[in-house]
Order: C-alpha cells, then sequence, then structure tokens
C-alpha cells in the first residue's frame, strides 16, 4: 500500500497537509508519483484568499491544483508502463491513482515535465482565442497580464492577432511584448491605447475582476466586438459605480459577451467537437516541445511541494513580480 501526502485548503488562508493510503491500482488504473506540479493562481488563490466560490456546491475543506505531471509506478491499463509520465488534472500531491481514461497526454520520452505541467495554463488562452474567433489580422486586448494573461497573449500571436494589453506591471509587460505584443499601456495611459486600437478591439480578454478594467472593455472594445471573460467580473466586490451593461457601449456597439473558461472534454462520436480539450492540450504540449511556447516565461520559481502556503503568499504578495510556481514532488 503506497501512502500519499496530500495538500488540503481547510480554510481561508489555512493549508494542511494529510496522509492517505491508496490501493494497488485497479484494472484500467494506474498508480503514479507526482513529479512536478504548477500553480494555476487565478482558481488557487482566489480559494486561498476566501473569495465568494464560483460555484456554491465548492466549499472548505477543498483540494487544490490540476496542473499534474506524474510517474507511472504501478499500471492495470493498457498502453501504460512504469516509467510513463502523464499529465492529469491530479491535485497538489506526492503519489495519486488515477483511470486510465483520465490520463490528459503522455509525455514523449524528451519532453520536460516542468514545461509540460504548465500546459492547461495556455489551454485557457487558447480557448479565449478559439471561442471569440480571433483570426489574422484581429485586433485583440487583454486585460491583465499575471500568468493568464500573458497565456492568453501569447496564443492570440500565434493566432496572427494584433495583441495590445493593459496593465501596470513592468515586469509582464515586458515579457507580453517578447511574446510578440504590439504595445502594453498602463491604465492612466488609456487614451494611448485607444488611438492605437483606432476603431477599437475586436476582441478584449478580460483576465481580471476589477469593475473599473471592466468598464475599460466596454469603452475599448470595437463595434460588433468580443468581451470574452477569463476573469471574474465583480468577484469580491461591491456593486459597480456604473452600469457594467451601459447600453451605449453594450447595445451601441452590440457586443457579444461570453465566459469562455470551459471546452468539451473530448470529441464526440461524430467527430463535431474538433477542438476539445484533449486535442487541444495535446497540440499545446507540441508547442511546448518545439519551442514556439515557452512556459520559462510566467514560472517564476520553484518550491518544494510542502511550501505551497509559503508559494501562494509570496504570489499573493508579488514577491520579485511573481507569476506562477512550480512545486517539486520527487
Amino acid at each position: 500500500m503506497t501512502s500519499a501526502e496530500t495538500v488540503w485548503l481547510t480554510k481561508p488562508g489555512t493549508i494542511e497537509l494529510r496522509r492517505e493510503s491508496l490501493d494497488p491500482p485497479a484494472p484500467g488504473e494506474i498508480l503514479c508519483r507526482t513529479i512536478v506540479t504548477a500553480i494555476s493562481p487565478g482558481t488557487e488563490l482566489a480559494a486561498f484568499t476566501g473569495q465568494p466560490p464560483l460555484r456554491p456546491s465548492v466549499t472548505y475543506p477543498r483540494l487544490q491544483g490540476y496542473c499534474n505531471v506524474g510517474e507511472v509506478v504501478e499500471s492495470q491499463a493498457d498502453g501504460l508502463a512504469p516509467g510513463d509520465r502523464v499529465l492529469s488534472f491530479t491535485s497538489h500531491r506526492s503519489h495519486f491513482l488515477l483511470p486510465a481514461a483520465d490520463v490528459l497526454y503522455a509525455l514523449p520520452e524528451a519532453a520536460d515535465s516542468a514545461a509540460i505541467a504548465c500546459t492547461y495554463l495556455y489551454h485557457l488562452g487558447y480557448n479565449a482565442v478559439l471561442r471569440s474567433q480571433v483570426r489574422p489580422g484581429s485586433r485583440v486586448l487583454v486585460i491583465g497580464l499575471g500568468a493568464l494573461g500573458l497565456t492568453t497573449v501569447a496564443m492570440a500571436v500565434i493566432a496572427g492577432a494584433d495583441v495590445y494589453a493593459l496593465s501596470d506591471q513592468p515586469a509582464s509587460a515586458r515579457i507580453a511584448t517578447e511574446m510578440g505584443a504590439r504595445e502594453v499601456v498602463a491604465r492612466a495611459n488609456e487614451e494611448v491605447l485607444k488611438a492605437l486600437l483606432g476603431p477599437g478591439a475586436d476582441v478584449v480578454v478580460t483576465t481580471v475582476n476589477g469593475w473599473s478594467d471592466w468598464q475599460a472593455a466596454l469603452r475599448l472594445a470595437g463595434q460588433n466586438g468580443t468581451i470574452a471573460c477569463l476573469g471574474f467580473p465583480g468577484r469580491g466586490q461591491g456593486a459597480p459605480e456604473s452600469n457594467p451593461l451601459d447600453s451605449q457601449y453594450f447595445y451601441g456597439k452590440q457586443l457579444r459577451i461570453e465566459a469562455v473558461g470551459a471546452s468539451p472534454e473530448g470529441d464526440d462520436s461524430r467527430h463535431f467537437l474538433r477542438f476539445n480539450e484533449r486535442a487541444n492540450i495535446a497540440w499545446l504540449a507540441q508547442l511546448i516541445e518545439e519551442g514556439r511556447l515557452k512556459p520559462a516565461q510566467i514560472v517564476s520559481g520553484r518550491y518544494r511541494g510542502q511550501a505551497i502556503a509559503r508559494a501562494y503568499r509570496d504570489l499573493i504578495a508579488r514577491k520579485d513580480d511573481a507569476l506562477t510556481y512550480l512545486l517539486d514532488w520527487a
């Protein structure tokens, strides 16, 4: 029997490391030891700081994390053998049992485990690009340049868009420019950005929660434009001072506003869901392996898995302009 160390958030600000016993894998299952996990800062820090849950059913205590690369230790599943490495939505923990059907991606021998652990962070940005129908030549504005804002910039650039960003973080602005953004403008200089966008952005991707940034999205979106929400407007804030659906913007510009954080888990039997989670992740992992996506740009450091509470606090404090961290479990 294998002992696993697991990360539980028992209440806001309180991490508890628990031990649990894992049985040998049943038919169709694999037993893995975690190599590395990546922190998804938006989701995990919101829970750690006690932000209102996105779904009423999600309460404390709760598991944390979903970006896990592990090594197979025992296998009762076809096609997976000890020594193979797999990407999954498993939480932060030292060991885990997993149905083989839940493996998101089997890593090639030469793949870097740490880099592949970041794949889903790019998937969120990629899904925003897909759902908002970004095309080559689209004017795309990304509001907020945390980890997800930057992965959205990277994916919109690959899609052939002219990408701009609104952010007050100089370090993130430099990374966005390295990724191919045409210009990053501070919030105080919105008029400069308005001039750069001309008739407005075809797509605005919001990755932040503040009502003031939502109003900026309304002002900067162009006619018949789309506001794609990766952030959660108003989460943890009071009522807005201005109408978030002000008719001069929402109706006058005929805007489309859409949540873009989820995608189909897999294809259907008739292949109508071509751009599904599994297919997208496989393609993004390939881009990482080819060096076209560079997770090192968003990874600010590494911690032992057991030091996750310190990693969270350093992210909240933006220590050294941190974006996200990896957690080592090997």
